[in-house]
């Protein structure tokens, strides 16, 4: 699950030169780590970073060509067992996510399948879930995206996902894009 997902960003990051103007490299626009709860559900789930070296290297691909300016990976689990990952990635300064054009271009090379949009927590999610069980989230912040991937019998990927939101919106760092957020 997670080397699909980080190919999927490979292949944003490379492929999406068009969208982004030339000139001098901009300084990247790290990703607050403050936006990933390290429990969620009451404590029955766990959110570590991975870090990897792939997966580090994975977010620095190309980065004259890439539309991300910085981005991390964390792990969900229920005590030992993986059953997601939650991704952050900020984008560099001349996307703009405010437009639904862009947006789509990321959640098209993402989201394989039939997708649909849903509101968690008041933040528009798009989301598809696959045959093999793999529910798939993507919403955007201010300068930012985020993606969860799950996997688990018991819980469903709108259910973490709420869960990550609602613990977002305490946080300063966290800014919705207003176009995709309604206050529950």
């Amino acid at each position: 699950m997670t080397r699909r997902l980080l190919t999927a960003l490979t292949v944003l990051v490379a492929g999406a030169v068009a969208a982004c103007g030339g000139g001098r490299p901009v300084r990247p626009v790290p990703v607050s780590p403050a936006l990933a709860p390290s429990t969620i559900l009451g404590g029955s789930l766990h959110l570590y970073a991975n870090t990897a070296p792939n997966t580090v290297a994975a977010f620095r691909a190309d980065p004259k060509r890439a539309l991300i300016s910085d981005g991390r990976l964390w792990e969900i689990r229920r005590a030992d067992r993986l059953i997601g990952t939650l991704e952050i990635a900020t984008v560099k300064p001349g996307v703009n996510l405010g437009r639904s054009s862009v947006r789509d271009s990321f959640t098209s090379s993402i989201l394989l399948g039939a997708a649909s949009d849903i509101r968690l927590a008041g933040q528009e999610v798009s989301t598809v879930s696959n045959a093999d069980g793999v529910s798939t989230m993507i919403w955007f912040g201010t300068g930012l995206f985020e993606i969860v991937q799950l996997k688990d019998p018991v819980l469903t990927g709108a259910a973490v996902t709420q869960a990550i939101i609602e613990y977002q919106q305490t946080r300063p760092e966290w800014l919705p894009l207003p176009e995709l957020y309604s206050p529950s």
